[in-house]
């Protein structure tokens, strides 16, 4: 499917100007070398700084961000041209494959990028931290493809660009700065209940049915009508009545503020085995465009477990929620891939990692059947505003668990900054008394960079006296420490979740 993104000629010039300005008013405020010194990556900074400007330029934080922010933009593009070059160098489909998901992440990651340079959004610095996040994330993505069909050694060095990621990750480090002062001001300590707005679900714009009753027999023809409409910031809502749907749909970047209302998690059903060339090929349902929305569904991948890692849902839709859904399938089941979601009262099925990626994602008064091991969280980078919080859920034993005493853990470390927090949730005595499980191979500075804390959870799984001592694990006694974990502080819910229709509790 092509997923390329086009920008209206206004928005590119849009971006020149800004960047232009920037530029050209550099003489007029601190030093380039010293800015890039205080990052993480001070080489690829001064280079691609210093061929703007003179070294000696002074600049504010915030002209240097900007400016920053407009290298990484030229970089990402400049390599997602040369990339689109290496088409003939192909050998063979998987290949194919894993060069044409990364087109689609680096276009994705100009998308992001053109966002936060966008000067008329008037876009907050955590908006900004979390569409880095999102951008590293896609290069990361792009690359891991390559890996999962096992070929690294024809154009996989040629499509590597460590200069982008350390461009990215420099920016995240510099917003970060700003974003704290932000957050330090703006921290939300009420908690209020939000009820379901069932107005926001019952005024269908069309009805999938597979018998033709409907306007459309498959959802992916329901998502296809979504791009006609004229404007996309309204929500535009398909009803799927009952039946299962063996199909694979995309709900693209293009294809914003769409809802899906199915009739029940038992009577609609979304399936498919796919055993995808690489890990995103293999979903059975994927969402790229924002304010998605999805509700009284089923999405499973039932390729079964010798199929190894199938995902049943891959989402990086920024600002998305998914109410009353059940996700199926084995290892790797539910990828929350990027950006801000939500998961409310839904049911989630696994053996392995089934809950992984690098969302800022809470799962809340969700049923989890517990397989061997719940979260593999991605978080790459000590700046990204990233993590999954597991609130007021319960924990339970699933039908894939492995039999012995306690076989089940909560998670274990993906990358050297994953964080998880569960809060407040039931963990039934399938949880094992050490709770967290090492990552093979990992070096021990990993026990100590990553993030894992649990509050007030109880059942009989909940002890922590036998716990594991990393010193990346923490035992939370104070509500005041978890605050930022909230939906209101972690994924700025209030601020966009009354609009979806789906109820949540802001606060702890």
């Amino acid at each position: 499917m092509n997923m390329l993104v086009i920008f209206p000629l206004t928005r590119l010039v849009t971006l020149f100007m800004v960047c232009s300005y920037v530029q050209s008013s550099l003489s007029s405020t601190g030093d380039i070398n010293w800015w890039c010194n205080q990052t993480p990556n001070p080489k690829p900074c001064t280079y691609h700084m210093n061929h703007l400007s003179e070294s000696s330029t002074m600049l504010s934080r915030e002209e240097f961000l900007t400016m920053a922010q407009c290298i990484a933009m030229d970089r990402v593009t400049s390599e997602l041209g040369r990339i689109k070059l290496l088409e003939p160098k192909l050998l063979n489909n998987a290949e194919r494959s894993a060069w044409s998901n990364c087109l689609q992440f680096y276009h994705l990651t100009v998308k992001s990028l053109t966002k936060i340079l966008d000067v008329n959004r008037g876009s907050t610095t955590a908006e900004i931290q979390i569409w880095l996040s999102g951008a590293s994330t896609n290069i990361r993505t792009c690359h891991d493809g390559f890996f999962d069909v096992k070929v690294t050694t024809n154009i996989y060095p040629l499509v590597i660009s460590n200069n982008v990621t350390e461009l990215i990750t420099n920016c995240l480090a510099v917003n970060k700065v700003l974003f704290d002062e932000e957050k330090g001001t703006n921290l939300q300590e009420l908690s209020q209940s939000f009820s379901a707005n069932k107005s926001v679900s019952q005024n269908a714009n069309c009805v999938v049915a597979q018998d033709g009753s409907g306007d459309y027999k498959t959802i992916t023809e329901a998502l296809q009508a979504s791009t006609r409409r004229p404007d996309v910031s309204q929500r535009f809502v398909i009803q799927v009545k009952q039946g299962t749907y063996a199909e694979y749909p995309v709900v693209t970047d293009q294809m914003q503020n769409v809802m899906i209302v199915g009739e029940g998690m038992d009577n609609t059903i979304v399936t498919g085995n796919a055993k995808g060339a690489t890990l995103i090929d293999s979903a059975t349902f994927k969402v790229y465009g924002e304010g998605f929305v999805a509700q009284d569904i089923t999405f499973e991948n039932t390729a079964g477990p010798s199929a190894g890692q199938e995902i049943a849902l891959f989402s990086q839709s920024d600002q998305s929620a998914f109410y009353r859904c059940r996700f199926k399938g084995y290892q790797d089941t539910l990828l929350a891939s990027m950006n801000r979601q939500f998961y409310r009262e839904c049911e989630i099925y696994g053996t392995v990692d089934y809950i992984f990626g690098n969302a800022a994602v809470v799962f809340q008064k969700c049923l989890i059947y517990a397989g061997t091991v719940t979260t593999a969280q991605g978080r790459t980078d000590p700046n990204s505003p990233t993590g999954t919080v597991i609130q007021n859920c319960r924990i339970v034993s699933g039908p894939e668990l492995p039999a012995g005493p306690s076989p089940a853990y909560l998670g274990r470390p993906w990358f050297d900054y994953s964080l998880v927090v569960v809060m407040q949730s039931f963990l039934d005595n399938v949880v094992n008394p050490a709770g967290w499980l090492e990552w093979p191979g990992a070096g021990q500075g990993r026990y100590s960079t990553l993030y894992y804390a649990e509050f007030n959870n109880n059942g009989p799984g909940s002890g922590t006296n036998a716990r594991v001592k990393w010193p990346g694990y923490h035992i939370i006694t104070d509500a005041s420490q978890v605050q930022q974990y909230s939906v209101a502080n972690f994924i700025a819910g209030n601020s966009w979740l009354p609009a979806t229709g789906v109820p949540f509790d802001s606060g702890i």
